[in-house]
C-alpha cells in the first residue's frame, strides 16, 4: 500500500499476518476434510458456522492489511484502545463459533499488538485474563476436553489428581506461549529502539560528512589563498630585491658613464652578477615548489647577501651571538627575508650610508636589530595603510613573522630607521605578549 508506515508496525504486521493466515487455513483444511468440530458455545449449522468463522479471520487479515490502528505504534504517550477492541471483538467470536483449539492462536497478535501499540500495563493484563479464562475454559470442559470419569462401582467419583494434572497439561502449552509473545514483544521493541538510534546516528554522522567536506573545502580555498600569499612574498622578497639592486646599478652606470667609465663599468658588471644571482633564486624556488629543493642554509644564504652588497656604497656591519642550528628552516628563513627585505629598503629609500645588523639567537628566541642612518619615513602612514600600495614589503614582513609568533617594531626619524623583530623558538612562545621590549 502506498501509505508509509513506521517499522515497529511493519514488523508486527507481517507476524499478525501470518499467524491470521495460517488459522484460516488450517480451518479451510479442517472443514474439507471433516468439518470444524460439532460443538460450539454458539449453536448452528456448521457450514453456517465455518463462514463466519472464515469472515472473522478475513476482517483479522484486512486490519493489518488496511494498517487499522497503526498510529498506535507512535510514540504519542496516549492508550487509544479502539483498534484494540475490535480485535478482541473479532477473536472472542472466532472462539464462540467453533471448537477449534488453534482459533485461540488469533489471541497471540491481539496481546503482541496491545504490548507495541497501546500499554505494556495493559498487555499483562490481558495476559493475566487469558490465562484465568484458559483455566475456566479447560476447567468447564469446552472444547474437545475430555469430561469427568464416570462414577465407579460404589457410586464415587474419581477426582483429584488425574482432572488437576490434565488441567495443568492442557495449559501449559498456552502459558508457555503466552508468555514468548510478551518476551517477542519486548524483543522488537528493544530491536527497533536499536535501530532508530543507530538509523538516527547514521543521518548525524552523515551531516557531520557533509559539514566535514564543506570544511573541508574551506580549508583548501584558505590553503590556496595562503599558497598565493606565500608566493607573492617570496616573488617581492627575493626577485624583487634583485631587481630592485639591478635597477640601482644600470641608474648608477648610467650616471658615471660619461664621467668614469671604469665605475660605470664595474656598476653594469655588478648588475649582471645580480642577474645570475636572480636567475639561481628562480631557479631554486622553482625546484622547491616541485621537489622540495636544497635545504636552506641559513649562514650561507645571509653572507651571500651582504656579499652581494659589498660593492655598494653603504657601509654594512654584521654582529651576529648565539647558535642558530636549534631554530628551525621555516623560521631561519623567514628572519632571512626580513633582512633581505630590510637592506632591500634601506638600499632603495633610505638613502644611508650606514647599516648594521645585530643577530642574537637566544635560548628561547631570536632578537634582530637592522638600524640605518637613512633619511627615514612616515611610520605611522605605514601602520593606518595609507602606503598599502608601495608598502608591499613591509605588510609581506608582518605576515611571515605572525606566521611564525614573532613581532615586528620599527621606529624612524629624519636621522634613521630601526627594524627590530623578536621571533621564539618554539611555537608556543607565540602566546608570549607582543609590547615587551626589544
Amino acid at each position: 500500500m502506498a501509505q508509509e508506515l513506521n517499522l515497529l508496525y511493519q514488523r508486527y504486521r507481517s507476524i499478525a499476518l501470518a499467524v491470521d493466515t495460517s488459522v484460516l487455513l488450517a480451518g479451510f483444511l479442517d472443514w474439507v476434510e471433516g468439518g470444524i468440530g460439532p460443538r460450539s458455545v454458539i449453536e448452528a449449522p456448521e457450514n453456517l458456522r465455518f463462514w463466519i468463522f472464515v469472515t472473522i479471520v478475513l476482517a483479522l487479515i484486512g486490519l493489518e492489511l488496511w494498517a487499522v490502528g497503526k498510529s498506535r505504534f507512535a510514540t504519542s504517550g496516549k492508550i487509544e484502545p479502539t483498534s484494540l477492541f475490535i480485535r478482541l471483538i473479532l477473536f472472542v467470536g472466532a472462539c464462540l463459533i467453533t471448537d477449534l483449539h488453534y482459533s485461540k492462536i488469533l489471541f497471540l497478535p491481539i496481546l503482541l499488538y496491545c504490548y507495541l501499540g497501546v500499554s505494556r500495563r495493559l498487555s499483562y493484563f490481558m495476559a493475566l485474563l487469558g490465562v484465568i479464562v484458559l483455566f475456566w475454559l479447560n476447567a468447564a470442559n469446552i472444547g474437545d476436553i475430555r469430561p469427568l470419569p464416570p462414577p465407579l462401582a460404589n457410586g464415587s467419583v474419581k477426582t483429584g489428581v488425574p482432572r488437576i494434572g490434565g488441567l495443568v497439561d492442557r495449559s501449559t502449552g498456552s502459558l508457555i506461549t503466552l508468555l514468548f509473545t510478551l518476551l517477542l514483544a519486548q524483543a522488537m521493541s528493544q530491536a527497533i529502539q536499536t535501530q532508530q538510534k543507530l538509523t538516527d546516528l547514521l543521518t548525524t554522522l552523515e551531516a557531520s560528512h557533509k559539514q566535514l567536506q564543506s570544511y573541508a573545502i574551506r580549508v583548501a580555498d584558505l590553503a590556496a589563498t595562503e599558497e598565493r600569499n606565500r608566493l607573492a612574498r617570496d616573488i617581492h622578497d627575493s626577485l624583487g630585491h634583485h631587481l630592485a639592486a639591478i635597477n640601482i646599478q644600470l641608474a648608477k652606470a648610467s650616471a658615471y658613464r660619461e664621467r668614469d667609465p671604469n665605475r660605470a663599468f664595474g656598476a653594469v658588471k655588478h648588475a649582471q652578477q645580480t642577474v645570475q644571482d636572480a636567475l639561481k633564486d628562480v631557479r631554486a624556488s622553482v625546484s622547491s615548489l616541485r621537489q622540495g629543493g636544497a635545504p636552506f642554509s641559513f649562514q650561507a644564504s645571509l653572507n651571500d647577501l651582504i656579499r652581494r652588497l659589498d660593492h655598494s656604497e653603504l657601509d654594512l656591519t654584521l654582529n651576529q651571538t648565539g647558535d642558530s642550528s636549534s631554530y628551525s628552516r621555516l623560521k631561519l628563513m623567514t628572519l632571512y627575508r626580513t633582512i633581505q627585505e630590510g637592506l632591500t629598503n634601506v638600499y632603495k629609500h633610505a638613502n644611508a650610508s650606514q647599516a648594521h645588523i645585530s643577530l642574537d639567537f637566544g635560548s628561547q628566541d631570536v632578537r634582530l636589530k637592522l638600524t640605518d642612518n637613512g633619511s627615514g619615513f612616515d611610520v605611522a602612514a605605514w601602520k593606518s595603510r595609507e602606503s598599502q600600495q608601495t608598502t608591499h614589503g613591509l605588510i609581506g614582513l608582518q605576515e611571515r613573522l605572525s606566521l611564525m609568533g614573532g613581532t615586528l617594531y620599527i621606529t624612524s626619524s629624519p636621522q634613521g630607521t630601526t627594524l627590530a623583530v623578536r621571533m621564539p623558538q618554539d611555537h608556543l612562545q607565540a602566546s608570549l605578549s607582543t609590547d615587551q621590549s626589544l
